[in-house]
């Protein structure tokens, strides 16, 4: 065995005993139903991605290099291997910018759930296995992003980073592997991690998680299968904690009430209203919230001011996205098309609308302000939309919590919205009604491929 670093030790047999130890009928009911509220939403975003332009590259290229036809693409009438599988979905999962994010800050679902329906899928696992997948996935994704939050990661973006330990973590529980073999499955998954924040606003960022989600299978799979890595891969000299993140992980943050304070609930999710990068939703919100409440039109506006998170605003410079994609990341293009329509959707995010003659000119008329950074934990973030008129009037509205955040969350209703928008652009009604039914009584399906069926069809062409 490799040396060890003295703090630490023994944290890759503690998260594998995390895994192996943790059953669906010990889980508390709270985090039951957060967890297939997650996995509610996931499965929304992976129908609506499955849509997006990148998905036809994709999904021509997994047809190019082929492979054996065990599990659902979701939305394309076509199967192909497990890790294939899982790539595809999470890619579809996370192009939108629209999955839950955690608190700290992290993509998680698109890491997860994609590798656990995959070999769930494979092997006929119940939706009671899903449930513990999932729950196990979010658990060390969140740990470990909550323990690394103060490190410098040099650029690398987070689902990248720890994305396929998460990843592996789910498949190692979908595939029943004892503590030795998911030890196994997290050596193997930790030298596969990476992912440049550069690649923002582009194509590559979604195969980000896409990636966490197929390494996460094969670690699962060749683990399964005796290929043996470095055993203690997180706490080992030159390992996977030492190499990424240095001296400044918290260990304590990592294990401490592992197995009885679960992230899902504690401190929960924030689930996104809007498609667009978490500290976007602030923003969107002030403003479709300014255009709605107030009688003017977007010809009348002399400027369009936005105060925005001070610590995470992207460009000081108005009109700096480059494509509707790109625009997710972007206060200005996300303040002036909620001003411009009154609404953001998935479509507010296409280069038609990006270059629409009423987003270019109001793009023209922002200007960005940075709110003061209070130190707190978690974070206080707010967003101000404010509009100067040609008539003389400023008219403004603040967004402190945005409605689908941990502190003003969704109810029921507000979550089919979300999920029939997504789902519409892929199935017909019949099949929508089918997959809420299954999504909302996952524990009662005996085996996962039910609802992989539905998902992979493409009822709407």
């Amino acid at each position: 065995m490799a040396e060890q670093t003295e703090r630490g030790a023994g944290v890759t047999e503690t998260l594998a005993r995390f895994v192996t130890d943790t059953h669906y009928d010990a889980l508390p009911p709270a985090v039951v139903t957060a967890a297939k509220i997650a996995i509610f939403d996931g499965i929304a975003n992976m129908l609506a991605g499955s849509t997006q332009p990148l998905s036809a590259i994709l999904v021509e290229y997994l047809k190019q290099i082929g492979g054996n036809p065990q599990c659902a693409v979701v939305g394309h009438d076509f199967r192909t291997n497990a890790p294939a599988a899982a790539f595809a979905n999470g890619v579809f999962l996370h192009c939108l910018d629209y999955e839950i994010q955690g608190q700290p800050v992290a993509h998680g679902t698109s890491n997860i759930l994609p590798p656990a329906l995959a070999l769930a899928e494979m092997s006929g696992a119940s939706g009671k296995r899903l449930i513990e997948a999932y729950v196990i996935g979010w658990e060390i994704n969140a740990r470990l992003r909550k323990a690394s939050v103060k490190c410098d990661t040099r650029g690398y973006h987070p689902p990248g980073l720890i994305g396929p330990l998460s990843g592996a973590a789910a498949s190692a529980k979908i595939l029943g592997l004892d503590a030795t073999g998911v030890r196994m499955a997290l050596g193997i998954a930790a030298s596969h991690t990476g992912g440049l924040t550069a690649n923002t606003g582009t194509m590559v960022k979604s195969t980000h998680p896409g990636n966490a989600g197929r390494t996460g299978v094969e670690s699962a799979l060749l683990a399964q299968a005796g290929f043996e890595s470095r055993d203690g891969i997180l706490e080992a000299s030159r390992g996977f904690i030492e190499t990424l993140f240095g001296a400044g992980f918290d260990w304590d943050e990592l294990t401490r009430d592992l197995g009885t304070r679960f992230q899902l609930v504690d401190p929960g999710f924030n689930i996104k209203r809007y498609p667009a990068q978490i500290f976007m939703q602030w923003v969107i919100e002030a403003a479709v919230t300014l255009r709605q409440r107030h009688d003017f039109r977007p010809e009348d506006i002399t400027y369009l001011e936005l105060e925005v998170p001070g610590r995470h605003e992207r460009s000081g410079h108005a009109g700096a996205a480059s494509s509707g994609l790109d625009g997710k990341f972007d206060f200005a293009y996300c303040g002036a098309v909620a001003v411009a329509d009154g609404r953001v959707d998935i479509d507010s995010f296409s280069d038609a609308k990006r270059f629409s003659p009423t987003v270019e000119s109001l793009l023209k008329k922002v200007r960005i302000k940075r709110n003061p950074d209070i130190p707190k934990d978690p974070p206080d973030n707010w967003a101000v939309a404010s509009v100067g008129l040609s008539d003389g009037r400023v008219l403004s509205e603040k967004c402190r919590h945005y409605k689908g955040s941990i502190a003003n969350p969704m109810n029921r209703e507000e979550r089919l919205v979300k999920f029939n928008d997504c789902a519409k652009r892929r199935l017909d009604p019949a099949d929508i009604e089918r997959v809420i039914g299954m999504a909302e009584a996952l524990e009662t399906l005996p085996d996962v491929r039910a609802l992989m069926s539905v998902l992979g069809h493409r009822s709407v062409k």
